[in-house]
């Protein structure tokens, strides 16, 4: 066996693993936590490990890198389908804030893959550009910690 077939079998077997630690996360993180109180039950949130914070930001870190050129065709949606706003701005004017937000998504990305030992808040919102295609790209403070 070749160098080629062994690093390519490690692959993998690592996002295999990834994938599958990923779904039994998953399956603790949603399970309801109950505390007693005076004759009722009353569901607190769970509290997310040190692990699952840096994960989750690394997580962040990778899918923000891999998907921020799709600002561009997202801000030409909304810029066109603004209030008193036309195909010509759409395209010119998104285009423009596309490309700037993609730049930002791009290095708030690799910010946080660097950083990604220091659990902290994200800096863009939607922390996903797919968890509200309609909603314009913000950001907020830099490097505040997770208190979750």
């Amino acid at each position: 066996m070749n160098t080629f077939h062994r690093f390519f079998a490690a692959g993998v077997l690592t996002g295999l693993s990834l994938v599958y630690s990923s779904a039994v996360l998953a399956d603790e993180l949603y399970q309801p936590q109950y505390q007693q109180t005076k004759q009722h039950y009353q569901q607190q949130p769970r509290q997310r490990s040190y692990g699952e914070k840096v994960g989750d930001k690394a997580k962040n870190g990778i899918t923000n890198v891999a998907t921020s050129w799709l600002e561009v065709p997202k801000s030409i949606i909304n810029d066109t389908n603004a209030e008193g706003s036309n195909i010509v701005f759409g395209i010119i004017g998104g285009t423009m804030e596309g490309t700037l937000h993609g730049l930002s998504r791009l290095t708030s990305g690799v910010a946080d893959l660097v950083t990604a030992p220091l659990a902290t808040k994200p800096i863009i919102q939607p922390q996903y550009i797919w968890e509200d295609f309609d909603e314009t790209t913000t950001y907020g403070q830099v490097f505040r910690l997770d208190d979750d």
